[in-house]
């Protein structure tokens, strides 16, 4: 039995008018369409196209949304690592973070602060591992309720840093979720929640998957316009400047 080899991505450019950026045109023979994406850390546009035959097609869409994309890279130009006196969003409210106290006394919130101790050169890994311990509680527990909402078992939890999806359902049940969602509103999380437990139903986005989805009492075109409007944004946190 032949293997089909995957196709090697296409290292090249974007003309965005006052500038080009770098851009990777990859296949992804699970994409069902032309997909744009900009990763806030490196700058870099990624365009997946679900066959090779399609990647001329799929750079020539990049092209079209090159304001869409300039703005992207303006939104997410300015890297945020965590530090005291930070105000960043947790679960979609304002939080401020207070470095003081010993490196024992953990991390804990309280109120409208995140206080966190020990030197501030370890500040922004040890609030970013407390927000990923945050996102795997609450995840788990969501993905739990829909799981069994749907009488359904899911596989294990995994807990990311991904760019191009917010989460993922395997065949085998396993899910995967971006820590970031820590940083969102509570029922933006319960989309991405729900979204991936339907999948456990159907492992497709037909139209019996959308009435599963629906089912579970949850608004996805509201979730979907919060994330075109404010996804990108969360990507810039937890980031370290580069030297």
């Amino acid at each position: 039995m032949s293997v089909r080899s995957p196709t090697p991505p296409l290292e090249t450019t974007i003309d965005l008018g006052d500038r080009t950026a770098p851009l990777t045109a990859r296949v992804n023979r699970r994409a069902r369409r032309l997909i744009v994406t900009v990763d806030a850390v490196s700058g870099r546009v990624i365009v997946t196209a679900p066959t090779k035959k399609a990647l001329p097609e799929a750079l020539d869409f990049a092209r079209t949304r090159a304001r869409w994309i300039s703005a992207q890279l303006d939104d997410s130009a300015g890297a945020t690592p965590f530090h005291h006196g930070l105000v960043f969003p947790l679960r979609g409210a304002p939080v401020s973070i207070v470095n003081i106290g010993a490196p024992r006394a953990g991390v804990r919130l309280e109120g409208d602060q995140l206080v966190a101790g020990g030197e501030a050169r370890h500040l922004n890994r040890r609030v970013t591992d407390w927000l990923k311990s945050e996102a795997r509680k609450m995840l788990t527990a969501r993905a739990d309720f829909y799981a069994g909402e749907l009488g359904k078992r899911r596989g294990p939890i995994t807990i990311r840093d991904t760019r191009s999806r917010w989460g993922s359902c395997a065949r085998d049940g396993a899910l995967s979720f971006s820590w970031r969602l820590i940083l969102a509103p509570p029922d933006i999380l319960d989309y991405v929640a729900a979204h991936e437990c339907a999948h456990l139903v159907y492992l497709n986005h037909s139209p019996a998957y959308w009435r599963v989805l629906k089912g579970l009492g949850i608004d996805a075109r509201a979730a979907r316009d919060w994330f075109s409007a404010n996804g990108h944004k969360l990507y810039a946190y937890g980031v370290e400047r580069a030297a």
